[in-house]
């Protein structure tokens, strides 16, 4: 299947890479038929691209590359892979991930995000901690 995205341009896909999220990303529940898009020029992100919106497409990280534990906190959901959403921003500083919504993706290609109910885990946790930029500058 060949699609177009405003960011990678046209890609073709086989059927077994769709991620099918049957309830959609929250906000964009329109968009059900995703791809996890590997661009090395966006190392260590990856993108969760939209078959059915050109224009829709979210940077996505490994949490355990911050926070090591972090999947202890929603082991209870199962076998799968976990992405946290990230909010980029020109100034790197000001970009954060969303660890409240993961992204969880099972064996069988269906994704959910889920809203887990810890108040330690941040909607808008620094993608670099403030500490770092005070000691950069």
């Amino acid at each position: 299947m060949k699609f177009t995205n405003w960011q990678f341009g046209e890609l073709e896909v086989e059927e077994q890479y769709v991620l099918y999220f049957p309830e959609g990303i929250i906000g964009f529940g329109g968009s059900r038929k995703f791809l996890i898009v590997h661009d090395e020029d966006s190392e260590p992100f990856r993108w969760l691209v939209s078959l059915e919106d050109a224009e829709l497409s979210f940077p996505l990280l490994d949490p355990a590359l911050l926070i090591p534990d972090y999947g202890k906190k929603i082991a209870a959901k199962g076998e799968s892979t976990i992405f946290v959403i990230a909010t980029l921003n020109e100034k790197v500083e000001k970009s954060t991930l969303n660890l409240r919504s993961p992204i969880l993706i099972d064996k069988t290609g269906t994704g959910r995000q889920v809203v887990l109910e810890d108040d330690s885990l941040q909607l808008q946790f620094p993608l670099i901690p403030t500490a770092t930029v005070e000691q950069e500058r």
